[in-house]
């Protein structure tokens, strides 16, 4: 298979292989100058649009985040990789002429593994970096239509080609620990490199599983203030927040709402119906199932209705919740004045054409909790 791949690239003309890495190792450019061009525009008209609804008055506008400047880095960054890389696997036969021994292709049987085994491990590096562009590819496609090329798009594709390139070879490596019982899965090992290029995180999960003695990695899912406790918050939902630093309800409570306005695809009305929800959890933790089964989903939902010490021990003897508990955080939800003020832009949201006084928000980084 290796060397039919091989063999495959060397029929092509000089012309045509430096065609196709020019338009690979162009695709990550090409596309920053795309949203600048043609998305930009319309990311900047949603943007004010929402922040008028809620009644924000800003002096901050989406340019101050997504810059020209800030993408310079990343983008040649991703460019770089893709150049070398297209550059190598295009012009394979001219570089694995007279292949000498090497510790990153041959691993463990370094200085015995031979030609054989390097030129393996190329074709291994070759197909994970396939999967791995194809779908930072689709990605960053997804993110250009929906008006979310951040910066850190491209750092991450980068790094995800460097990712997948290096577990695809360490997991051609532990297959070939024992030939005879991975012999069927060595057969296709093209195809495991090319999902691992796609899916490098689960190929790394099968490993870190296996070798569980020796790594004992966090269960994310199981933890008390885990996004996946977030109604509405799906695995993308969940990968795209990472992007942002926030990797739990506490992370998802304490964030800049206009920050995320501007550097996530979500809407308004999800992004406040989230915060709401992790404020509450951050509360409740291990209850919040218990008052989400009455109605109770969001910190907004304990605003309304001005509740009453009665109205809050019948809330909490319907729903099993120590009283003085559930009282000690009603007080504390009240008399935070940033759920106060983002109740009140929920309300603005729902009701956009009641007259409502605009509220300004500070431009400088310490933006104060009240306001996201």
């Amino acid at each position: 298979m290796t060397l039919l791949f091989f063999e495959g690239l060397s029929t092509l003309s000089i012309a045509s292989k430096s065609l196709i890495v020019v338009i690979v190792s162009g695709f990550m450019p090409l596309t920053a100058l795309t949203f600048f061009y043609f998305m930009m525009p319309n990311k900047e008209r949603e943007y004010s649009k929402a922040l008028k609804e809620m009644g924000i008055g800003s002096s901050r506008t989406v340019r101050d985040t997504l810059s020209p400047a800030k993408y310079i880095l990343p983008v040649g960054f991703a460019f770089l990789i893709c150049f070398f890389a297209i550059t190598f696997f295009m012009f394979a036969s001219e570089f694995t002429i007279g292949l000498k021994e090497s510790l990153f292709l041959e691993g463990a049987s370094f200085g015995e593994g031979g030609v054989g085994l390097m030129r393996k491990s190329l074709s291994v590096l070759s197909w994970a970096f396939m999967g791995s562009f194809i779908w930072s590819s689709q990605n960053i496609i997804r993110r250009l239509i929906a008006y979310d090329l951040s910066p850190n798009v491209y750092y991450s594709a980068g790094i995800r080609i460097i990712l997948a390139a290096s577990v695809a070879l360490a997991f051609s490596f532990f297959l070939s620990r024992d030939a005879s019982a991975s012999f069927g899965l060595l057969n296709t090992l093209p195809v495991i490199a090319f999902l691992t290029g796609m899916f490098p995180e689960r190929i790394m999960q099968y490993l870190i599983n296996f070798y569980k003695n020796f790594v004992n990695p966090d269960d994310l899912n199981e933890k008390e203030l885990s996004l996946y406790r977030i109604e509405g918050m799906s695995m993308q939902h969940k990968e795209r927040l990472q992007e942002m630093g926030i990797d739990n309800a506490q992370n998802l409570a304490t964030a800049s709402l206009t920050e995320l306005l501007i550097e996530t695809p979500f809407g308004a009305r999800q992004l406040l119906d989230w915060i709401g929800q992790a404020k509450l959890l951050c509360y409740a933790k291990n209850d919040i199932d218990n008052l989400r089964s009455v109605g109770i989903r969001t910190v907004f939902d304990l605003c309304k209705g001005g509740k009453t010490r009665e109205a809050l021990r019948e809330i909490s003897d319907s729903v099993g919740i120590n009283t003085p508990l559930l009282q000690v955080v009603f007080n504390q939800i009240m008399d935070d004045e940033g759920i106060r003020s983002l109740h009140r832009f929920q309300h603005r949201l729902n009701s956009p054409s009641s007259p409502t006084d605009e509220v300004v928000v500070p431009d400088s980084a310490e933006i104060p909790e009240s306001y996201g």
